[in-house]
């Protein structure tokens, strides 16, 4: 049989691509059935995870699209030096695990600014992480992921990038809108090791013959147009087989341990998508043997993702080794270099038929998890963090249906930051996605990471210290792309100023350390807060039995915290007001008919955003399982979380972290000698 007209599909791989599908999509709507019908089983999975699909979780949501192309596209070009990023990203797994989460359960929050308005009081901060959360997501997140889908489809499919696009959304808002967040969570445990093991092995074990054959053969992966040339350029590093790097290259290992760390403390630990996996979890032992989990999880990026990018050179050395900016643009459309298209290639060129298909299902599953997170998550910090404070007597299912309604405009946002991610994805797109992180992301963590160890932080230093790491980080982002890199070999040609050439990786240790002197200055000059307002609210804090006050905020349009002695009325957003008579917002659900047309609206529309009884909509409250929700702190009670520390699952879990953070040592010291002869 021949392959599909019009695409590089054979018919069984279209066959398995839709059977793969029927299975995850028959799964996610059986699940859907359990938690549909509150808040907490709609944002949080009912906090009943065990801690494998906890794990598995937390590693698919962050290995989506954007890692396929990108890891691989960035292997392909420099060698193993990318997945420096994945490797250090164990040790602040287990950061999350033993450090922030334990505060996160105590605190008995749904979202991170919830935790942030707990700790320091007032309003401001908790509405710039809130309003700096969503636009991260776009930056980051959603616009990468649609846009490295959109390539692999494009080169599978020959589809229109923009068509690529529409459908990949599609499908995940549907998985988003027409479920709950625990569908991607199951879910999430369908296709990890399934997809790596296609790709990598097929590629590592037939083609090449394994590590000592890439070694040997990637420094003569070039192009020809490069070998007939003087130039450099499209020529592989010799320290290609190292993590560490010197200081003046472009992933240095400084940079990496330390740079990317203050990165991966705002991705790890206070970012919405990846931790509200961990509070899903049934308990703290769970939670983290979940990171555990996951932590094992990061080591396989390296060997079935950057070496397949490698080997991807080796075999296609004209198209993804090219180096001559016109013959680039021939191939990928790019004159920037062709890295990006390597995993695609290796998946198109190398798979057998129907093996093809369920590589392809598997990434698109793979980019359904990502999304449906980031869409779930966004919703919950608008609905929960923006929208509760203009409706405060909003209804549980007011508040369930907005969040469907807001991943609707995200939809519509992601579609429309589309063009821009295309013109400023340079030749490595992994490198755009750490450059962004380390514009903006350096104040949050030290905002958080100073705010769980020290009670002396208080709201004016935390505010100000990202105020100012947020106006540095901005201007180097506007700088940044306000120039257009040039290729290699038109390096001559580069009016970039000194500033903006200045490591991306260094820039973030600079920025972290410039918001955190800010935080403890401002800090340290201005009142603290009493004891009472940060009850177990930090790290040293944890077995203190006394609930924390909340902190009132003061009246004004800065919503500052209010730490004198003076009681003053707290103005929390999300205190119902004393009314006779609760308005109701959707006033043509306000009727308890049996028959006609209201009734059958009613009855579809309820079900679409997961409530379980018509009569939910009239007024009452969803919160129909064993979880107590209050309204007025928009937490679950501690009764439901489960705070507790079995001994020996205690010391288990501490034992196997130790062994994973050692197994993390030895992969760094095994590919630390960048001088290849010595290796």
């Amino acid at each position: 049989m021949a392959a599909i007209v019009g695409t590089a599909l054979h018919w069984s791989d279209i066959l398995v691509l839709l059977l793969y599908f029927l299975l995850i999509l028959g799964f996610g709507v059986w699940s859907s059935c359990k938690n549909r019908g509150s808040v907490g089983g709609y944002f949080l999975a009912g906090r009943s995870m065990h801690f494998i699909p906890v794990g598995a979780s937390l590693f698919a949501s962050n290995i989506g699209s954007g890692h396929f192309i990108g890891l691989t596209g960035s292997g392909a070009s420099s060698g193993i030096a990318v997945a420096g990023f994945e490797i250090t990203a164990v040790f602040w797994l287990m950061v999350l695990g033993w450090l922030f989460v334990p505060i996160y359960m105590k605190a008995e929050v749904f979202t991170m600014p919830q935790y942030i308005k707990m700790r320091y009081g007032g309003e401001r901060i908790r509405v710039y992480l809130t309003c700096l959360a969503l636009m991260l997501s776009i930056f980051t997140k959603i616009s990468v992921d649609l846009y490295s889908g959109a390539i692999f489809l494009q080169q599978a499919l020959n589809w229109n990038l923009y068509a690529s696009v529409i459908a990949l959304i599609l499908l995940a808002a549907f998985f988003t809108v027409g479920g709950k967040w625990s569908n991607s969570s199951y879910m999430d445990g369908f296709y990890p090791d399934d997809h790596y093991g296609h790709i990598g092995f097929y590629s590592h074990d037939y083609q090449i013959g394994g590590m000592q054959e890439i070694r040997s053969l990637f420094p003569y992966a070039i192009a020809q147009t490069t070998l007939h040339n003087t130039t450099e350029c499209g020529v592989p590093k010799e320290d290609y087989i190292s993590l560490i790097r010197p200081f003046d290259a472009d992933l240095p290992w400084f940079g990496i341990l330390f740079g990317n760390g203050v990165a991966s403390i705002w991705y790890w630990s206070c970012d919405q998508v990846i931790v509200q996996r961990t509070l899903a979890a049934k308990n703290l032992s769970h939670a983290r043997a979940g990171c555990l989990v996951a932590g094992l999880l990061k080591f396989l990026p390296l060997f079935l993702m950057v070496f397949p990018g490698m080997i991807a050179r080796i075999l296609f050395p004209d198209e993804i080794g090219c180096a001559d900016p016109d013959v680039c643009y021939q191939v990928c459309n790019s004159r920037n270099g062709c890295n990006d298209i390597a995993y695609p290639l290796l998946v198109l060129r190398l798979m057998p038929n129907a093996i093809r298909g369920l590589t392809l299902a598997c990434m698109i599953a793979a980019l359904m998890s990502s999304l449906t997170s980031i869409f779930n998550s966004s919703s919950t910090i608008f609905t929960i963090d923006i929208w509760q404070r203009f409706r405060r007597n909003a209804h549980d299912w007011e508040l369930m249906i907005v969040g469907r309604v807001f991943v609707m405009i995200l939809v519509g946002i992601s579609i429309l930051w589309i063009p821009i991610i295309r013109a400023a994805q340079g030749a490595r797109l992994f490198d755009y996605i750490q450059a962004v992180q380390s514009f903006l992301a350096p104040p949050v963590a030290a905002c958080y990471l100073l705010g769980v160890l020290w009670k002396r932080i208080n709201e004016e230093g935390a505010f100000w210290g990202l105020i100012s790491g947020l106006v540095i980080g901005i201007i180097r982002f506007i700088w940044e792309y306000s120039y257009t890199a040039m290729p290699c070999q038109l390096e001559h040609l580069d009016q970039r100023p000194s500033l903006v050439r200045f490591n991306f990786l260094y820039f973030s240790v600079l920025l972290f350390v410039i918001s955190a002197i800010v935080t403890i200055v401002v800090s340290l000059l201005t009142k603290p807060l009493a004891e009472k307002y940060i009850a177990g609210l930090t790290a040293f804090d944890l077995d203190n039995p006394e609930r924390p006050v909340e902190i009132p905020t003061k009246s004004g349009c800065m919503h500052k915290a209010n730490t004198d002695d003076v009681i003053e009325q707290s103005s929390n957003h999300l205190e119902k007001l004393p009314t006779e008579t609760e308005k109701k917002a959707l006033h043509f659900f306000d009727t308890h008919d049996s028959t006609g047309f209201a009734f059958y609206f009613k009855t579809a529309f309820a079900w679409i955003c997961g409530l379980e009884k018509t009569d939910n909509l009239d007024g009452q409250s969803i919160c129909s399982d064993n979880h107590s929700y209050d309204r007025r702190s928009s937490r679950l009670s501690v009764s439901s979380i489960q705070f507790e520390h079995v001994s020996s699952w205690h010391k288990l879990c501490s034992y196997a972290a130790i062994f994973i953070l050692s197994l993390c040592a030895f992969v760094w010291a095994f590919f630390a000698d960048y001088r290849i002869r010595l290796i």
